[in-house]
């Protein structure tokens, strides 16, 4: 009978783990009043049956859930309730349109059975061919449900149904400013990951309706901001798109008689909105919970579960770019959160930089890390947007040099080159990002990043060129040894390694190696600049070695010592003929070290001369 409660949900895909939800039964009950009302009248006595119902205002919000519900589980009735919908709705569908936003698309869209969603996406055709109030947020809710990197048949399926209903219904959509730039931007982004050849006609249709809204709609797609000069130059190679691109240059006022050249776009800092369209409700979630509520040291098994979900195929690589843009724009902490043991932005940003196995998406990921420094104004613009870079570089320093100095030789190539006739103001810009680092004192000092001796010569000569006017404390080749903390114990280097390697190395502090750990998004002190080679340079003033008759040698049952660090203990006792006070008995200590290290000791051991090795 159809008054029993079904086994399975009616819209949603349900397993052995997560059955039927409450939304199921509060469903199933708006369902049953419509079909106890309806069973076995004709169309015009079903309206009446539905009408005279609603003279209790109660039941209004549920008959028309009721007849959404019918709409989405049977697609042979669903033409026929959709009119009966219109008819006895009260409140210009508002029920429908709130059920939709808040619930079924943006809670439960990736359990909607399949059959659920195409009647989802019939009913938003009917809804934007009838010009319903607010269903310009269902649309823009669809758009979320769209994700980057994401080439399955059902993300494909989506992205293409959607454009045909937006396609078929232009001159609806052109009276949504906000949507008209929002669905410019989301297939701007997404023709990135239609590049194969098994979506050469998917791809022509986006490219035909994206750049006719760019050309006909320019006024509109200018709130982007600077962003839209991102992406277009990701899928500048599309001949449309390059067409496009020169009129951008060479001919603005033929897009928009206001617009004055690709400068105006660079300083217009995009709005949030825009990234947040670009990641799916599901994927916000998860990464605004991994920045806000995980504390700092114990996010490996988030992010190893983010990565096997969301950035585990080749195309996915293309995603990290998207977070990136919203960590940066959108996930701003409070103080609050910035003074606990939450882990920061920069070691989320660190963990997608450095997990990212496509060589072109890291180039795309680092130019979005520095986006909004290229044309940083600081009457505009946010000291939170351009933190995250100069951290994430600070940070590496010590358990990732190489991502540091890949980093920085970026930022110094990317002035000249991103855009040659702008390459002054992008300077400037630049100088703006640091000067007004360095008056937040999101770090104190520059130089242990820019006068690092362990960096490649032709790296340090280049940022000398790039930044002379912060570099400027130093001469070339020497770095000021207070600008780094003592050496540290091999121990503590090879922890740092195994961090490293267990992808833990944003989740401990570079400086920090016992339990309390330093995770400030602002540096407090130089001392917490490191590098991994440090215990490689002696102390800038060496303190006397003690006697060697005074040192006690500890010995580990378990673990055999290190040869390395017996050596370490060994080498001053002998470089020092004056200090000793008696020899000792290295012979029980040498049975782990190879022969002719054993030999070289107990030369050095037995050497009479004061000369100093």
């Amino acid at each position: 009978m159809t008054n029993e409660r079904p086994i399975t949900s009616r819209l949603f895909t349900t397993s052995v783990i997560e059955g039927r939800v409450e939304l199921d039964e509060k469903y199933d009950k708006a369902y049953n009043s419509v079909i106890s009302l309806t069973r076995g009248l004709s169309e015009e006595e079903s309206h009446h049956a539905l009408n005279k119902a609603l003279d209790d205002r109660k039941v209004h919000d549920e008959l028309c859930l009721g007849l959404l519900v019918s709409i989405l589980a049977d697609s042979s009735i669903a033409s026929r309730h959709y009119h009966d919908l219109t008819l006895v709705s009260r409140d210009s569908l508002k029920v429908v349109t709130e059920t939709l936003i808040h619930q079924i698309i943006g809670e439960r869209f990736s359990r909607l059975s399949e059959s659920t969603r195409r009647q989802l996406l019939w009913l938003v055709r009917e809804l934007v061919k009838t010009g319903i109030n607010n269903v310009e947020g269902v649309v823009w809710c669809l758009l979320r449900q769209i994700a980057g990197g994401d080439v399955s048949a059902k993300n494909v399926w989506l992205a293409e149904s959607l454009v045909d209903i937006l396609r078929e219904n232009r001159p609806w959509l052109d009276k949504f400013p906000v949507i008209v730039a929002s669905v410019t931007y989301t297939y701007l982004r997404i023709l990135e990951d239609h590049s194969g050849p098994q979506f050469a006609g998917l791809r022509q249709k986006e490219v035909t309706f994206v750049v006719g809204l760019l050309r006909e709609r320019f006024q509109d797609c200018l709130m982007i901001g600077r962003d839209l000069v991102r992406l277009l130059q990701n899928i500048a190679k599309i001949q449309e798109i390059e067409a496009f691109w020169r009129d951008l240059i060479h001919n603005p006022t033929s897009l928009c008689p206001g617009f004055t050249g690709i400068l105006q776009l660079l300083q217009t800092r995009t709005s949030r909105r825009f990234f947040v369209v670009r990641l799916t409700p599901e994927m916000e979630k998860k990464i605004v919970f991994l920045c806000t509520d995980v504390k700092f040291g114990m996010q490996k098994r988030y992010q190893e579960w983010f990565q096997r979900q969301y950035l585990n195929t080749p195309e996915s690589q293309t995603l990290r770019c998207d977070l990136i843009r919203f960590i940066i724009g959108c996930i701003h902490p409070s103080n609050e959160v910035l003074c606990s043991d939450i882990i920061p932005r920069w070691a989320v940003i660190g963990w997608l930089l450095s997990s990212c196995t496509s060589p072109v998406a890291t180039a795309n990921s680092k130019l979005a890390l520095f986006y909004d420094w290229l044309l940083y104004n600081t009457e505009t613009d946010n000291i939170m947007n351009i933190e995250p870079g100069i951290l994430v570089m600070y940070h590496s320093m010590r358990p990732h040099p190489v991502l540091t100095t890949s980093l920085l030789d970026f930022i110094c190539r990317i002035i000249p080159n991103f855009h040659p006739p702008l390459a002054d103001k992008i300077r400037a810009g630049v100088h703006n990002s640091l000067r007004q680092i360095l008056e937040k004192r999101v770090v104190q000092s520059l130089e242990p990043l820019f006068d690092n001796r362990h960096m490649d010569v032709e790296l340090r000569k280049l940022i000398r060129e790039t930044f002379p006017e912060f570099c400027a404390n130093s001469v070339m080749g020497e770095v000021k040894h207070d600008d780094f903390v003592a050496p540290v114990s091999s121990q503590s280097v090879t922890t740092m390694d195994l961090l490293a390697e267990t992808g833990l190395d944003f989740g401990a502090s570079a400086v920090n190696s016992d339990s309390e750990v330093n995770n400030s998004n602002h540096i407090g002190g130089m001392e917490e600049a490191m590098f991994s080679e440090d215990e490689e340079e002696p102390p800038a003033q060496k303190p006397p070695p003690p006697p060697v008759a005074k040192i006690k040698v500890e010995e580990n049952p378990v673990t055999p010592p290190s040869p390395v660090a017996e050596m370490e203990d060994v080498k001053p006792k002998v470089n020092d003929v004056n200090s000793v006070e008696e020899k000792v008995d290295l012979s029980k200590h040498l049975e782990y070290l190879e022969n002719d290290m054993k030999t070289i000791i107990l030369d050095l051991q037995n050497e009479k001369d004061t000369k100093q090795r």
